[in-house]
């Protein structure tokens, strides 16, 4: 017995009655005539009656029957009542559904004893812990998964800083989903604080993945990793406050949202319904998409990322977005952010200077958001000392600004661009190759 093996029928009215006098034969009672005077058809067979919800086999052998006045379809009880038998219903000789925590103590353990195809349900709460798919394609999903609102904010896996959240490298093809889930807390010295997808193609559905980090001397994929020929479907997911940073005085690291091998290419949103947000992540070269590649660019087949949101659309190029030829960002749309919203821009904006390595010039871009303080943009080398002031002067907020640097009379090495605005203060690297 599998997914459609169940039907939920109910009862119709008069009105239908021309427009269906049959359904499937042999999986579902025909329609029949109307018996009761107030003007509702019934199943005259198995004496059906008014507002009774009907549970039919594939061979329309009824299974169940209750009364479905007695549930409130508002009420989170009877809500988790309805849908867990429907559950079990399925669940007959066929897939499983694991409940946590109401059957295991961890989403790990139901992980192991989960067979190809099962659902890992997982009720409302935060979950310590880190998961790993194994080599198995099922389901990991919140009760989003049927309908439920707002419930990714409220079912929550938190790594503690211990390591990658969640891990998918077992082969996985796209019947391999995570649903509905706030992946939050992981860290990684290497890649992927949040998701890491190696090998495999699974179906990343409508999460919340923030606060999570990469990076210790380089790094990759704050948010998301993407690695070693997969090809994962990324859907409706909020991508957020994720960071890729260490020690290192280093131009490396990349992809604070999502980073995305040479050798795999994911399917990033798609429509209007499933598009993806990403917006306050941090990284030198890609802050919300990186994607790696060899020198040359110019052959490159854009990845597919069609209706995602960024706080500015399109994304900057190199800041938000990288490689600006990797990525087909067609219809894309600008966040909208509430005045008293948590996730409010930052006051100021220091862009990744490109080219970078550079000889012996580049590009340095930044933003404004708050009017009224004094901006500066300085240079400064690897001993902390000034170098060059391009600007100490108001500007007018909402706006890009960008300036060139001409280091033709500095050695090679590492130096600092540094943007001050009011309290706000951001710091780039970059690097001079003579």
């Amino acid at each position: 017995m599998g997914v459609n093996d169940v039907s939920i029928i109910g009862v119709g009215k008069d009105i239908y009655i021309d427009d269906l006098d049959g359904m499937v034969n042999g999986r579902i009672l025909p329609w029949v005539e109307d018996v009761q005077a107030d003007g509702f058809p019934v199943w005259t067979d198995y004496g059906a009656v008014q507002r009774s919800t009907y549970f039919l086999n594939r061979d329309g052998e009824l299974i169940y029957q209750f009364n479905i006045t007695s549930l409130d379809p508002t009420d989170p009880e009877d809500y988790e009542y309805l849908v867990n038998l429907i559950l079990n219903y399925r669940a007959e000789n066929g897939p499983e559904v694991h409940r946590i925590p109401e059957e295991m103590n961890s989403i790990q353990n139901a992980i192991e004893y989960s067979d190809e195809g099962d659902i890992v349900l997982i009720n409302s709460g935060t979950y310590y812990e880190r998961i790993d798919y194994l080599d198995k394609n099922i389901t990991v999903a919140s009760m989003s998964f049927l309908g439920g609102n707002n419930i990714m904010s409220e079912t929550i896996i938190d790594g503690e800083g211990l390591g990658t959240v969640i891990t998918i490298a077992g082969g996985q093809d796209q019947s391999a989903i995570l649903l509905g889930l706030t992946v939050q807390n992981g860290s990684n010295s290497v890649a992927a604080g949040g998701i890491l997808i190696e090998g495999s193609s699974p179906n990343i559905d409508r999460n919340i993945i923030r606060n999570n980090h990469a990076g210790s001397c380089g790094g990759t994929g704050g948010g998301i990793a993407i690695l070693d020929e997969s090809y994962p479907y990324l859907f409706g997911n909020e991508i957020y406050n994720n960071d890729v940073s260490g020690d290192c005085d280093c131009i490396c690291y990349f992809g604070g949202g999502i980073y995305v091998d040479e050798t795999s290419f994911p399917i990033v949103g798609g429509s209007v319904t499933i598009g993806n947000a990403l917006y306050d992540n941090y990284a030198d070269y890609g802050i919300q998409l990186f994607r790696d590649h060899s020198e040359d660019t110019t052959g490159l087949t854009p990845i597919f990322a069609h209706y995602n949101s960024f706080e500015s659309c399109p994304p900057e190029f190199p800041g938000d977005v990288y490689p600006e030829n990797g990525w087909d960002l067609e219809y894309c749309n600008s966040l909208e952010v509430e005045e008293d919203s948590p996730n409010l821009p930052h006051e100021i904006r220091l862009y990744q200077n490109y080219p970078n390595p550079f000889n012996p010039k580049t590009t340095i871009g930044f933003t404004i958001a708050g009017a009224g303080d004094l901006t500066s943009l300085q240079i400064y080398n690897i001993q902390g000392r000034l170098l060059k002031i391009f600007t100490d002067q108001y500007f007018t907020p909402g706006h890009y600004y960008e300036f060139e640097w001409d280091g033709s009379n500095l050695p090679s090495g590492l130096y600092f661009i540094q943007l001050r605005s009011g309290k706000f203060t951001q710091t780039k690297k970059a690097i001079l190759v003579k």
